[in-house]
């Protein structure tokens, strides 16, 4: 599975008020670092606001964690599992 292909199975799932899982390592772009492998097992995509092209934002994407209600987001690139089946290729 690619990273798009994981992005779109999660929109439409999404879209009908399913959650997934999915796992990325995590990157702090103002602290290069990482925490490591990050693993949600009951997650939903939130929209992102608009941002103008070149904008780094739209690399990222926001989620809801329904175990714990909080609002996060992650890298893209960085996203290694959906639903359990790892991603084993960026285009």
């Amino acid at each position: 599975m690619t990273v798009y292909e994981a992005i779109h199975q999660m929109r439409l799932l999404t879209a009908k008020g399913q959650s997934f899982a999915m796992s990325f390592m995590s990157y702090s772009l103002q602290r290069h670092e990482s925490h490591g492998e990050v693993t949600v097992e009951h997650a939903q995509l939130i929209k992102n606001e608009k941002t103008t092209e070149d904008d780094p934002r739209n690399f990222m994407l926001k989620f809801r964690d329904q175990d714990t209600g909080e609002a996060k987001h992650f890298w893209q690139p960085l996203l290694m599992s959906m639903n359990h089946q790892p991603i084993d290729r960026i285009d």
